[in-house]
């Protein structure tokens, strides 16, 4: 089995360059706006940032395969429609200047979200992914693990940077799936620095903390969590609440925001671990819980 086992392809359309498609006037602080899964409206800058957008609802909000079940690795798993619990709070901005993929599976960048997209918007995704995204016409640009783009909007800069994002902690497992992009989204204006770090899929490996090593601390984390795979064939591939604390702990965030719960019926874990777990062992970071579509202000 290969990663390309778990995904379908989009429409083809032209490619256009990765450049801000347009800005918007803001004096707001760097927002987040949670949307289901990995799928945030984040503000910085004034420049509007879209990541890993998924807009099926319903019993069949994407097809995939089923990660918690067992299967032939060497054939592949079963592709099966996969349920949105939640209901889809809606977009604020319908053209965002920025798209941010973490990887290509279907729950992160779903089959309505991939007919939706504008394939002239400014996208930047893994290099394990870029040749894919190209030949389905998506104007897109790898940005490989510590390189940064740069984006001018009208209120300062946004600086992203591309960190590994290691989708399983057994190394065949890891190989067959691929790295992955987390990222550090800085928004600059004069003095002002406000810092996040998305991390994907991934798990506190050695390739992530080396990475994270050489970045300053974000203000906020936001971890993927979800316990996806369980028992199944590939084994655990997203955090369960305990690692999401632990790997907290070394980031040193202020504040961190877990997405990756809840909405699909793939997800074998929400919240309430890590809510337990913060109580209990009361660190000095917030944990923030807004429910889809609810706002953070950083």
């Amino acid at each position: 089995m290969n990663r390309r086992s778990f995904l379908k392809s989009g429409v083809a359309v032209a490619a256009a360059s990765l450049l801000p498609a347009s800005v918007r006037s803001a004096t707001a602080p760097l927002s987040v706006r949670w949307l289901g899964g990995a799928m945030m409206e984040i503000e910085a800058a004034g420049l509007r940032i879209l990541t890993d957008p998924c807009l099926g609802e319903g019993e069949e909000a994407f097809v995939m395969g089923d990660p918690n079940e067992m299967f032939d690795l060497a054939k592949g798993p079963n592709i099966k429609t996969h349920a949105r619990l939640t209901p889809f709070p809606g977009l604020k901005h319908s053209s965002p200047d920025l798209v941010l993929l973490s990887h290509l599976h279907e729950d992160h960048f779903d089959q309505k979200a991939q007919a939706w997209l504008d394939r002239s918007l400014p996208l930047l995704a893994p290099e394990h992914d870029t040749e894919h995204l190209r030949q389905q016409g998506y104007g897109v640009q790898a940005l490989r693990h510590g390189a940064t783009r740069v984006f001018n909007g009208p209120s300062g800069e946004v600086r992203v940077t591309a960190l590994p994002a290691v989708h399983s902690l057994n190394p065949q497992i890891s190989a067959v799936l691929g790295l992955g992009n987390g990222y550090m989204i800085e928004a600059r204006r004069g003095a002002q620095v406000q810092r996040l770090y998305w991390a994907g899929d991934t798990f506190h490996a050695a390739p992530v903390a080396q990475a994270l090593a050489q970045q300053d601390t974000p203000d906020l984390f936001i971890p993927h969590i979800g316990a996806v795979g369980g028992e199944g064939a590939l084994g655990q591939i997203s955090m369960d609440g305990g690692q999401a604390m632990d790997f907290a702990a070394q980031v040193g965030a202020r504040s961190v925001l877990p997405v990756h719960h809840t909405t699909y019926s793939l997800f074998r874990e929400g919240p309430e671990v890590m809510q337990r777990l913060h109580t209990a062992l009361r660190p000095d970071w917030n944990l923030l819980l807004p429910g889809e579509g609810g706002d953070v202000l950083l």
